[in-house]
């Protein structure tokens, strides 16, 4: 099967079709570029390599173990537990002490085939595209972020950086009623497309006092998806005093900040990772959050040096592969 490498630079080669007992080999039909597969290629994010990138994956089964027909439209989580230590025991999958990561630690999806326990497999409705399908990993971890930190109905909240994550995470605090809902970014475009999508109003990086004056104070929460060190120390100062500041960029690069005003102001500084799939689903099926304006570039496997490049430049919101 065709592959996409990462082995110190990503390359596509043909490698053997995975077979492991007791999973299921899943045709990849499309695949979404994330900020974090960016991170890996450019040497940010460190990873064991030779590597298969990739974990917005959704696909059709291919061969399964009894219980599940082939044909299935799929998608996967991207973690890989053991099942067995405290953290799974506690409903920490993604913790688990054993945990393989798709596209991070283990092979992923941009690849023809990729090999995953059953158990990771989530059905997706006839109904919903292919290319909607891919967002149901990045949409989960959005809700993720509501779950761990709360937001409730009334909340004044900011989400920097509206790209592939952020303009998702935009309307899922749409959803829970956010107001003001504002969005600070640098492309036009982007912050065009997020008023389309929601939010009561956008504004340039550079304009953040003014949204200071909006939020009355601050913000009850600010999300940092800017994918920069930089942004950190932005939404530290968007975010009013017992605010929330989530952190959701994982582009593999220390941050410094300011630990002393972070504790005078008594602030909360809340990460999340992944999320689950069967909250992320109904929110597609339905319609209730919207794709099709984010998907701007499709490339096949052989056009990945440029698809990566595009994905990189900010161009496009987001960049589906088709092996």
């Amino acid at each position: 099967m065709r592959a996409l490498v990462f082995d110190g630079e990503t390359s596509l080669r043909e490698l053997p079709t995975p077979a492991r007992d007791r999973e299921t080999l899943i045709r990849v039909v499309k695949a979404g570029i994330c900020g974090t597969d960016l991170a890996i290629a450019a040497g940010d994010y460190p990873v064991r390599t030779p590597l298969v990138l990739g974990h917005e994956i959704f696909g059709v089964v291919e061969k399964a173990p009894p219980g599940m027909e082939p044909g299935t439209r799929v998608v996967t989580e991207i973690n890989v537990s053991c099942g067995a230590c405290r953290f799974c025991g506690g409903g920490m999958r993604t913790h688990c002490s054993r945990v393989q990561t798709l596209g991070i630690s283990r092979d992923g999806g941009f690849a023809d085939c990729v090999s995953v326990p059953p158990e990771n497999l989530h059905a997706v409705p006839d109904g919903m595209s292919d290319e909607c399908a891919v967002f149901v990993e990045p949409l989960a971890a959005a809700v993720e972020l509501t779950n761990m930190a709360p937001v409730e109905e009334g909340s004044s909240c900011a989400v920097m950086g509206p790209g592939r994550l952020g303009l998702l995470i935009l309307q899922v605090l749409k959803l829970r009623g956010a107001s003001p809902l504002v969005a600070l970014g640098r492309g036009d475009s982007k912050l065009a497309l997020a008023r389309s999508l929601g939010a009561d109003r956008s504004l340039k990086a550079e304009e953040a006092e003014q949204a200071v004056e909006i939020s009355d104070g601050g913000f009850d929460h600010v999300v940092e998806a800017t994918g920069s060190p930089e942004g950190f120390s932005l939404a530290l100062r968007l975010v009013r005093p017992r605010g929330t500041v989530h952190l959701k960029s994982t582009h593999g690069r220390p941050a410094s900040f300011d630990m002393t005003g972070a504790v005078v102001r008594e602030l909360r500084i809340q990460g999340s990772r992944c999320g689950r799939f069967e909250q992320a689903i109904p929110l597609l099926a339905e319609g209730l959050v919207r794709t099709s304006e984010l998907v701007m570039h499709r490339f096949g496997l052989e056009g990945h040096s440029e698809a990566f490049r595009v994905a990189r430049s900010g161009e496009a919101v987001k960049v589906v592969l088709s092996p």
